[in-house]
């Protein structure tokens, strides 16, 4: 998110796209942004997780982008314990 921001097509003004993370460790209230119409010639950018992105639906999205990144289950015997890990 923030090396997206930080590119001159996305971090400069006026901006011309909202670009929005999604995740679990965000707050609740920065979740919900992913909701709001942005302004009328603003386009919407929302980079899920791949648990986020099949949990919900967001009415005003065209597109998903899905860039390969994904959490999944694993259960390590030795620990006996579950984790979610990138693969």
């Amino acid at each position: 998110h923030e090396m997206l921001l930080s590119t001159r097509d996305f971090g400069s003004e006026p901006q011309r796209s909202w670009v929005l993370p999604l995740h679990s460790l965000l707050p609740p209230e920065e979740q919900r942004r992913v909701f709001d119409k942005p302004p009328l010639g603003i386009r919407k950018i929302v980079l899920a997780t791949n648990i986020a992105e099949t949990s919900i639906t967001v009415d005003d999205c065209s597109y998903v982008i899905d860039c390969a990144r994904m959490k999944e289950k694993r259960f390590d015997p030795a620990k006996r314990m579950e984790s979610l890990d990138d693969v």
